[in-house]
């Protein structure tokens, strides 16, 4: 075995990480029985040894969605934001024109100006339920559970309020989990509240309580604190990966 590292622009190898989690997702949701981790390496192999792609579905050059997030205060014409590439950070305008000269289509994100909190989305071209999962993912990037970085393209859609007891389909009620995140949510005693400001309250079994925040910011409130010291003087575990056994989370 071998190790091979590619070191290039941002946009670039944002890109090409995009394009084989989707290509090996597509895989798998076919059927394939290799991991996640091994088809990423066999469609990146196949797609620098073959040169003319032999995967069905795979495209050529980046292919974008682009999102444009339009403070209140630019929207007005009073105000000039940088770019921002997603799961990146901000670009210079050359590098934002370049993405975009590709792109297939085109929507509107109206922010807060001093928040930076999402006001509305634009939900033309997009059926009411595709817009309300785009409209979770970027608030939270990533999975909601603390701790958890999977990305929110790859995690199940949540409703926060269970649906079965009359928690809405709406935004406000949406969020981002992982699959075994999603399990421990819904099979174990962990208890998750949407707080309208687009936080999350995360309670554990234990009682430890979290703030999870826009952006994949995760801060456990002090309550939280202070008995994560309590149970770590005890020695006790304090943490929970997605492929633990969450039947018996030791929170």
């Amino acid at each position: 075995m071998a190790q091979l590292t590619l070191l290039a622009p941002a946009p670039e190898i944002h890109a090409i990480a995009d394009r084989a989690v989707r290509l090996a997702a597509g895989l798998k949701t076919a059927g394939d029985p290799r991991s996640m981790g091994h088809l990423k390496v066999d469609v990146l192999t196949d797609l620098l040894l073959n040169g003319e792609p032999s995967i069905p579905g795979a495209t050529r050059g980046i292919r974008g969605r682009v999102h444009v997030m339009v403070p209140a205060m630019t929207l007005l014409g009073v105000g000039d934001e940088a770019a921002i590439l997603r799961g990146y950070g901000p670009i210079d305008p050359a590098t934002a024109a370049q993405l975009t000269a590709d792109a297939t289509s085109w929507r509107r994100i109206l922010t807060d100006p001093i928040t930076g909190r999402i006001l509305a989305t634009d939900p033309r071209d997009y059926r009411p339920t595709a817009a309300m999962i785009d409209h979770a993912r970027l608030v939270h990037p990533e999975c909601v559970f603390p701790g958890c970085t999977v990305p929110s393209e790859q995690a199940d859609m949540d409703h926060t309020e269970d649906h079965a007891y009359g928690g809405g389909t709406i935004p406000e009620n949406l969020a981002p989990l992982s699959a075994g995140h999603h399990r421990a949510k819904h099979h174990t005693r962990w208890q998750f509240i949407q707080n309208g400001d687009d936080t999350l309250t995360a309670t554990s079994p234990a009682g430890h309580i979290y703030t999870v925040r826009p952006e994949g910011k995760m801060r456990p409130a002090p309550r939280a604190l202070i008995k994560a010291a309590a149970a770590a003087a005890a020695g006790a575990a304090t943490t929970i990966t997605d492929e633990e056994d969450l039947d018996d989370c030791p929170f």
